[in-house]
C-alpha cells in the first residue's frame, strides 16, 4: 500500500470484533515499526503485548472511563514504554548489537553518551523519551494500518497502577497505550488545521 494511502486511511477506531490476534503477528508490526528513527539511534523503547486473560484484566483496572471496554474489545493490546535509564540503554545496544557495530561506534556510545544522559534534568530526560516514543508510536499505528488493523492510541489510564499490575521491570515508563485489532467500524477522518496555517515561510 502506499504511504499516502495508509496515512489517509489510518483514524481512530474504539470499537473492535473481539477476536484475538496472534503474538507473532504483533510482533511482525513492532518489527517493522522500530524501524522509526531515534535521537542518537539510542531506541529507548519497551514493548508489553498485553496477552494472557490475567493481566488483561489487570489493565482494565488502570483505565479511565471507556477505555477498558475498548482494551476488552481490541485484538491486542500494546502498552509503549519509555526506558528512563539511557546509560544501561546505552550498554543495551553495545551488546546486543557487539557483532554488528563498528569499534569506533562501540566508543562513541560508551563514552559520549552516558555522560550526556546524566546531565540532563528531569524535564530534559522527560522530553528526550517523549520525542523518541511519539516516533515509534506513530509507526506502530501506520504499519498496522498497512496490514489491513485499525487501531487507537489511549492516554486515558493511570500509569503509576498500570506499571504496578503489568511488573515490567522499573526503568521502564509505561507512556502510551495501543489498541489495534479488526473492526466493521471504518472511523472518520479528524479535522486538520490547514498547512498554511501552521506554516511560515521565513
Amino acid at each position: 500500500m502506499e504511504f499516502s494511502k495508509v496515512n489517509h486511511s489510518r483514524h481512530k477506531v474504539t470499537e473492535f470484533d473481539g477476536s484475538r490476534l496472534p503474538i507473532a503477528e504483533v510482533k511482525a508490526i513492532l518489527a517493522e515499526a522500530i524501524l522509526a528513527p531515534s535521537a542518537h539511534n539510542i531506541q529507548p523503547w519497551h514493548f508489553a503485548i498485553v496477552a494472557s486473560d490475567e493481566k488483561r484484566a489487570a489493565l482494565s483496572t488502570a483505565m479511565y472511563g471507556k477505555n477498558a471496554a475498548q482494551h476488552e474489545a481490541a485484538g491486542a493490546t500494546l502498552v509503549v514504554y519509555s526506558d528512563t535509564d539511557l546509560t544501561e540503554r546505552v550498554h543495551d545496544l553495545v551488546e546486543i548489537g557487539a557483532d554488528f557495530l563498528a569499534e569506533a561506534s562501540k566508543e562513541m556510545l560508551l563514552t559520549r553518551l552516558p555522560g550526556m544522559f546524566e546531565k540532563f534534568s528531569p524535564e530534559e530526560l522527560s522530553d528526550y523519551l517523549a520525542l523518541n516514543i511519539g516516533l515509534v508510536a506513530q509507526n506502530i499505528v501506520l504499519v498496522a494500518t498497512d496490514k489491513g488493523l485499525k487501531t487507537n492510541m489511549i492516554l486515558g489510564f493511570d500509569k503509576v497502577k498500570a506499571k504496578e499490575v503489568l511488573a515490567i521491570e522499573e526503568r521502564f515508563r509505561p507512556e502510551l497505550i495501543i489498541t489495534m485489532g479488526y473492526s466493521d467500524t471504518e472511523g472518520t477522518a479528524s479535522y486538520r488545521l490547514p498547512v498554511n496555517d501552521v506554516t511560515d515561510v521565513i
